[in-house]
Order: structure tokens, then C-alpha cells, then sequence
């Protein structure tokens, strides 16, 4: 009996290893017969495809992988007709949608946005919860360096979370402690192919800016051990923050039929305090809130006596003496 060509005993030592992670974080996050991979045809998200492909038929559960066409450069179109047949002779299922960018200057935030849209559209319609991602750990360092950039506080500079929600469905990142160059090594040896992103090497956007400073920063002394310290220490007073945020929203927060009632005592708390609540109202259904200088704006305006009535985020705050009532926005078409 011919064996499969996707089989852990096929597996070479170090990706082995990679492999009996990854089961071990599936078996105790997934709680679902069934999930989608956002796969860009790089090696992160190939390298995923390639092992959950092994572990789903260990166990006898189903994938399928949501190839993104940005439309961005020329040929995407058939690079993303190539990833889907790689795949198929890996009896890997997958499908191509193809997304518009039409902001170019800030290309990466749209296109993610709209990646996280068609996959959780596709998710809606076939019923699944669990969406796989693959990043890695040179992304939480380029992540880092970017928010950086932008004058992020505490939460911004804080790690990318192994397991977060965008809208009513989990992403599971299972590689954010593995080096992309890892990575690379199962792509090349199991498919002999990914997409390389020339996009990365022009200095037109940040984050190709931003890998070139890391090789500065490198020789500098402040190389990417000890920035990881760093991430953890931010990690560790975030989740403390995240502590007594929770415990201010449950005493804060009150829902009343379809409005929701804030207690002007919020406003007296800690000033991270009250930007993490308004912070985590705002994001409940969506992956990223509002940008912090509308939060900002936000919260100075209600810590206000007055009862103007603001917009943010979807929602109309009716500010008063002793509470501010929310509802949603009904918008004109």
C-alpha cells in the first residue's frame, strides 16, 4: 500500500519537532472538527498548511486553506493558481479570492483588513470557528519596531497573542516562537516552493524599512534577544492591566435592554484603565478598535460634565451627569 506523501514519519528531525508543537498547541486550542488557513503562498503560511495537513489526518479532521490574490503586482493572479495546485498534489483543499487595495499608502492595514473579511465571510458560510494563521516570531519583532514607530502605548507595543478573536471567530497563531528562516526550510523542502513578496525589499513601506533597521540594531547591541525580553516584560504589565480592566468594566459597565449605561466613576480611575475599557468596548466585534486619538478624544470628552453627545467606533455616546448611555449607530445607506 503506497504511503501518503503527507505523514510525520516522513518528516525530517527539525520539522518533526516543528510538527509535534504545533499538535501539541492544536490539541489543546482547537476545540472544532473543522478550520480554515489564510495562506499567502509565503513559506509561514505554506509550512502550516504542510503540517496541519499531517496532524488533520492523524485525526481525522478537516482544513481548508483561503488563498489571498491582492491583485497587487503582476502575476499574483497565477501564483495563486500555483499555491492551489501545490496543494492539491498535497490533498490540501483550498480556494482564491482576490481583494482590491485602493489605499496604496497604507497598503498593509487595508489589505489585512480585507484579508480577515473574506476569510471570516467564508467562515460564516461554512459554519467554522477557528481560523490558523502563520505567523511568526520575526513578525512580533517587525510588529514591535512599527508600533514603535507610531508612538503606541503599553497595548500597542505588547506581543501578538497566540490566540485573539476577530469578529465571533478564534485566530490561532501556533508559530510566533519560530524564526521564519525555520520556516523557509519545511517550505522548500516539502513544497520546493514559496512566493517571495517583492514587496519586502521596497523601502516605499515601513515594514521593509523596518527589516533593514533590525540588522542595524543587531550590531548596535539591542539585537532581537533582548528586544524578545523586552515584548515579554510589556506582555507580563498587560496582562496585569488586562486584570483590573476586566474588573472595571464589570463594575462600570451595565447593559440596560439595547442601550449600554457607563458610570461616570470610570472616569476616575487610572487613565489606562479607562482607555483598555473603552478600548475593549469598542473592539467587540471587529479585530482593531478605533485609532488611540479618537479614543483619546473619546474619553476627554465624557470625562466631561457636560451631555454632548459623540460618534466613535460605530456607536453614539450621550454623555451626563452621573452616566453616559450608548447605543449603535444606525447608519443611511
Amino acid at each position: 500500500m503506497k504511503r501518503k506523501n503527507t505523514s510525520a514519519h516522513l518528516l525530517d528531525k527539525s520539522s518533526l519537532s516543528i510538527y509535534l508543537n504545533l499538535k501539541i498547541f492544536l490539541d489543546k486550542n482547537l476545540k472544532s472538527k473543522k478550520f480554515v488557513i489564510g495562506v499567502s503562498g509565503g513559506p509561514d503560511s505554506l509550512a502550516l498548511a504542510y503540517l496541519s495537513k499531517i496532524y488533520c489526518d492523524e485525526k481525522k479532521l478537516d482544513f481548508t486553506c483561503i488563498i489571498i490574490d491582492h491583485g497587487a503586482r503582476k502575476g499574483s493572479g497565477k501564483e495563486a493558481q500555483k499555491v492551489k495546485h501545490l496543494l492539491l498534489k498535497k490533498r490540501i483543499k483550498s480556494v482564491i479570492f482576490k481583494i482590491n487595495i485602493t489605499n496604496l499608502k497604507n497598503f498593509h492595514l487595508e489589505a489585512r483588513q480585507k484579508r480577515y473579511d473574506k476569510m471570516s465571510e467564508f467562515c460564516k458560510k461554512k459554519k467554522i470557528n477557528y481560523i490558523l494563521l502563520g505567523h511568526h516570531l520575526d513578525d512580533q519583532i517587525e510588529n514591535f519596531y512599527i508600533r514603535l514607530s507610531r508612538g503606541s502605548g503599553l497595548t500597542g507595543l505588547s506581543p501578538i497573542k497566540t490566540i485573539s478573536k476577530y469578529k465571533k471567530y478564534i485566530l490561532l497563531r501556533p508559530f510566533l516562537k519560530l524564526r521564519k528562516n525555520q520556516l523557509i526550510k519545511i517550505s522548500k523542502k516539502y513544497f520546493n516552493f514559496y512566493i517571495k513578496d517583492i514587496s519586502n525589499f521596497n523601502d516605499k513601506y515601513l515594514r521593509s524599512r523596518v527589516r533593514k533597521l533590525r540588522s542595524f540594531m543587531e550590531k548596535e547591541g539591542f539585537g532581537d534577544s533582548r528586544l524578545l525580553k523586552t515584548l515579554d516584560n510589556f506582555n507580563k504589565a498587560s496582562e496585569a492591566l488586562n486584570f483590573y480592566s476586566l474588573s472595571a468594566q464589570k463594575k462600570f459597565f451595565k447593559k440596560q435592554k439595547n442601550l449600554i449605561s457607563i458610570s461616570k466613576k470610570l472616569f476616575t480611575e487610572p487613565y489606562e484603565i479607562v482607555f483598555r475599557c473603552m478600548s475593549t468596548f469598542l473592539i467587540r466585534k471587529k479585530e482593531y478598535p478605533p485609532r488611540a486619538k479618537g479614543i483619546d478624544r473619546l474619553i476627554a470628552d465624557l470625562s466631561q460634565s457636560n451631555r454632548k453627545k459623540v460618534t466613535l467606533g460605530g456607536y453614539i455616546f450621550e454623555n451626563g451627569l452621573n452616566s453616559v448611555k450608548v447605543k449603535r449607530e444606525i447608519r443611511k445607506r
